[in-house]
């Protein structure tokens, strides 16, 4: 069964979402996540803070293209790369995207890939960084179309190659998020895993496209609230991972 269950708010939501758990639903390692529209707000998925590890691609013509940072957390640092100045390298292209974790390592990469080679990997340290157990992945394509395909997450026994549509364009929607959510107690940082996919560009209605063509994918800590019992099988195995991981 598809893991693409949408909850964006209420109880009867959150209901429905205890009800395909208990049944076994969730069961397949494919259907070991939830799918939610929003964060925040009057959602019933909230974030415990304000910590994040954020990868980036967009389109710049002047500046870097690549990134990958921790935002909200002491002496955060920024690491760039730069795809290219030329913007017919990027429009009607397509790039593929690999977000990964090591667990030996303790490091986060992020790799941007097209035809002919990949940019430098991009790493990030996560030693001393918090629980995260939720995956936000927007576009913007408010200078030019974005489209994604192939979007695969893989490790810690899950496999979800189902994921809702964020497709945008310079018309609407310009912009489309999701957030993954693999349960309250789970840690993504507790085993090897890779958010993998396609990114396709459209043609640019700006000189200079920028932070109106891009794909981000952030990864979070949020927690559901009420929580159904239930949900709680979502973070099954994931507390003998998190008794293995190292921290800084």
């Amino acid at each position: 069964m598809s893991p693409r269950f949408r909850c964006p708010r209420g109880l009867a939501c959150a209901l429905a979402v205890s009800c395909a758990l208990t049944l076994g639903y969730a069961a397949p390692a494919s259907a070991s996540g939830v799918f939610f529209d929003t964060l925040g707000g009057a959602s019933d998925l909230q974030p415990v803070n304000d910590n994040r590890i954020e990868s980036r691609l967009r389109v710049d013509r002047n500046n870097w293209d690549t990134r990958l940072e921790v935002d909200s957390f002491p002496n955060a640092g920024d690491n760039t790369a730069n795809v290219s100045n030329n913007l017919a390298d990027f429009e009607n292209e397509t790039f593929g995207f690999d977000l990964s974790f090591d667990f030996a390592t303790g490091e986060v990469t992020w790799v941007i890939t097209d035809d002919q080679n990949s940019t430098t990997p991009l790493v990030l340290p996560t030693a001393g960084f918090g629980d995260l157990n939720t995956i936000q992945l927007f576009t913007v394509g408010s200078r030019g179309s974005v489209t994604l395909t192939d979007v695969t997450f893989d490790g810690l026994g899950k496999l979800i190659d189902t994921f809702p549509n964020v497709d945008t364009n310079p018309v609407s929607p310009t912009f489309e998020e999701t957030f993954l959510f693999f349960g309250n107690g789970f840690d993504l940082l507790a085993g090897d895993w890779s958010l993998t996919g396609d990114i396709t560009f459209g043609t640019f209605t700006h000189s200079n496209p920028s932070e109106g063509s891009k794909i981000t994918v952030k990864l979070r800590e949020a927690v559901l609230i009420p929580e159904p019992a239930s949900l709680g099988l979502l973070g099954v195995g994931a507390a003998a991972l998190a008794g293995r991981r190292r921290r800084g």
